[in-house]
């Protein structure tokens, strides 16, 4: 990425001076952005540069830790005093219920084979994300009636080092892109409103081979949502792909199955029937080309699969070191100091690390290809594209609106539909009904969409809100 490697959790250890146990994190970030209007380049930035890093510190008192947190960006000695004077000050007055606390040692330091990092992107940024973006426009040449609105692709190259007080030395780095596009359907002699369709995706790499089947998809969902009519009201069938179901399960049960949730007093018990018996579901942040995949966690711990539900049973919950610590467990992670792609991306050092999902994994079923997930649906609703299904982690409610789906009859693919809200509850109390439970087929074939790997699941029911019937 640059002249030196990055080091600087390293050399803010070396003078840190602070009774144990203390933790450093920091990153080097590059962020790249090309911004289109129509098929016009409008904007172009980047570099854009930032340097910065966070030390975590705690203190013993009696059953609980005091934990301080600081940030900055001054590495010289009197930034670093700054910075651990603010942390202790933080430390007096906080406190967590931990009565141990294991950190990451130095034999979870080295090099895993697994890469993060789109090597294109990275030695060429610019010219990537700009090869990118010609390819794509190619793709709507000779379509009449569909345009590009805008589109952007933005670009985030991070180096990130970690240090404790248990002698861990870690390095890895991550390339992680922001892609998002518009894509507007018009003309024609039927006199319809155009139609538009929104592509909001975080992605690891940009791979322009995946264009022409990615654009073609995104211009027929544009000229659908100008014919769709409103879906029907009632508890109906519902096929959700993983595009859909990245909306709704990754953040509940990145929550609910962790010491964070135990914590709260909403994890279920080891054992519990949460889910359907056909399902099984891990959390691994080994899944090649996955946002959130990397060979360590940010606290330095290196990554792995682990198991979360098997057949709709909870098998373990996912612990950082300091819910491992209020419970007397053994640390899992993965801990991550915020998505790599949000209004901080590139200052995730100003957070500590806390427990959170990597890439959720459903392991495939037998419930065959798309078309025979449809078939089992019967009458009911195919769900291309969810909008703010927000789901509470708390409760496990979501509801979002349908941007565009298909009515599904007689087993087949109808009539696209638009507008209404599908809702649900994700995970329920054991006993109760929910979106786990409810699963009346599970797909053979897995995909890969921001934060999980899924095939297409079919629940019977789920609640649609549409027009009266």
């Amino acid at each position: 990425m640059s002249e030196a490697p990055h080091d600087l959790a390293f050399r803010v250890a070396e003078r840190l001076r602070a009774e144990a146990p203390w933790e450093v994190y920091a990153d080097r970030s590059r962020r790249f952005e090309i911004h289109l209007n129509g098929p016009e380049i409008e904007l172009v930035r980047g570099p854009m540069s930032l340097e910065g890093y966070g030390v975590r510190l705690f203190q013993r008192r009696g059953e609980t830790l005091g934990v301080g947190f600081e940030a900055g960006t001054d590495a010289s000695d009197e930034g670093i005093r700054t910075s651990v004077a603010g942390a202790k000050e933080i430390a007096r007055h906080s406190e967590f219920p931990a009565r141990t606390l294991e950190l990451p040692t130095a034999s979870a330091a080295g090099t895993t084979a697994l890469s993060a990092v789109d090597r294109s992107l990275w030695d060429r940024p610019l010219e990537s994300i700009q090869g990118y973006l010609e390819t794509m426009l190619q793709q709507f040449e000779g379509r009449p009636g569909i345009s590009l609105s805008f589109g952007s692709v933005k670009a985030t190259l991070t180096e990130t080092s970690v240090a404790n007080s248990s002698g861990l030395r870690s390095t890895f780095a991550r390339s992680a892109v922001e892609l998002e596009v518009a894509v507007k359907a018009s003309g024609g002699p039927e006199g319809r409103s155009p139609g538009e369709y929104w592509v909001n995706e975080l992605r690891a790499r940009l791979e322009p081979s995946t264009l022409p089947a990615e654009v073609g998809a995104w211009c027929q969902f544009a000229a659908d949502v100008r014919r769709a009519v409103p879906p029907p009201t009632g508890d109906l069938p519902v096929a959700l792909p993983a595009s859909v179901l990245d909306g709704i399960l990754p953040s509940v049960l990145g929550f609910r199955l962790s010491g964070a949730g135990r914590m709260k007093k909403l994890a279920p018990e080891t054992g519990a029937q949460i889910g359907a018996p056909s399902l099984t579901i891990f959390d691994d942040g080994t899944v090649p080309g996955a946002i959130e995949s990397g060979p360590f966690d940010d606290e330095g711990r290196r990554q792995g699969r682990r198991t979360l539900l098997a057949n709709g049973k909870v098998t373990s919950l996912l612990y950082d070191s300091l819910h491992a610590g209020a419970f007397a467990e053994t640390p899992t992670g993965p801990a991550a100091r915020g998505r790599l792609l949000d209004y901080f991306d590139w200052k995730r050092f100003l957070r500590a690390p806390s427990v959170r999902n990597s890439t959720v994994v459903v392991q495939e079923g037998s419930g065959g290809s798309d078309e025979e997930i449809v078939e089992a649906a019967g009458d009911g609703i195919w769900v291309q594209q969810l909008g703010w299904a927000r789901p509470n982690i708390a409760t496990g409610v979501f509801g979002g609106e349908i941007r565009i789906g298909y009515r599904i009859r007689g087993g087949k693919r109808a009539e696209p539909v638009r507008g209404g809200i599908v809702g649900g509850t994700a995970i329920a109390a054991p006993g109760a009904p929910s979106m786990l439970t409810n699963l009346a087929a599970i797909g053979s074939h897995a995909s890969l969409s921001g934060e999980i790997a899924s095939p297409t699941l079919l629940v019977r029911p789920l609640s649609v809100a549409g027009a009266s019937t």
